[in-house]
């Protein structure tokens, strides 16, 4: 891959809010998909202290973060999209969970120097325009022996692949074609896990472990 570092990936997608945000959320609240959230925040913080600290960028609804601060785990959400802010933060209330939720872009986050043990991100870094300044940023946000977690689809994903994922989403015939027919689009704009290899080859990370998952890749990087 040819160094991205100093010049956009492509041109950044109109940002989602207001209805468009909402109507996505309820998309992605159905009570499936609220159990892998629950399964996968299980899973993520399995191996980690109690007073761990996480920040998930690009936390769209917020249900994962909520998932993550309901385990008792202090979590801080990062999002473009204000009103993902003001979602995400209403969902929490409603859930009797404390998580901060802020405005911010991934590729020049508002924290300190080594602020988390863990950063991670679901489903967005296909999206990000700065995608090595993007991961130098969770690279510099990290402690030492803190991990980043990318997780999100994979380029090589076939048709049939993609199908079976909506399918399990349980989210109806009509909805369900509007996600299939949104994740063959972005699937253009996603990485092979070869990709991914090369793009952090040139950021601080350096190296990371890729897996393939359903329709989906799993990039684990660690901070020495």
């Amino acid at each position: 891959m040819s160094n991205i570092k100093d010049r956009k990936r492509f041109k950044l997608l109109p940002e989602m809010g207001g209805a468009l945000a909402r109507s996505y959320a309820r998309q992605r609240g159905t009570e499936p998909q609220i159990d892998i959230c629950r399964k996968q925040a299980r899973e993520l913080t399995a191996d980690l202290p109690e007073d761990a600290k996480i920040l998930e960028v690009a936390f769209g609804p917020g249900y994962f973060a909520v998932e993550l601060a309901r385990l008792g785990f202090s979590v801080t959400g990062l999002d473009v999209a204000p009103t993902f802010v003001e979602i995400a933060s209403e969902y929490a209330r409603a859930q009797g969970v404390e998580a901060s939720f802020r405005e911010g872009d991934v590729a020049a986050m508002p924290f300190d120097d080594e602020s988390f043990d863990v950063v991670v991100c679901q489903a967005a870094f296909k999206n990000f325009v700065w995608p090595v300044k993007s991961l130098d940023e969770m690279y510099r946000v990290l402690r030492p022996g803190g991990t980043a977690v990318v997780q999100d689809m994979n380029r090589n994903a076939t048709d049939g692949e993609i199908a079976r994922e909506v399918e399990g989403m349980k989210i109806g015939k009509l909805a369900g074609l509007g996600v299939r027919q949104a994740l063959v689009g972005l699937r253009r704009r996603a990485y092979t896990p070869v990709d991914f290899s090369g793009l952090v080859a040139e950021t601080a990370f350096r190296t990371c472990e890729v897996t393939t998952v359903g329709i989906g890749v799993d990039v684990r990087l660690k901070r020495g």
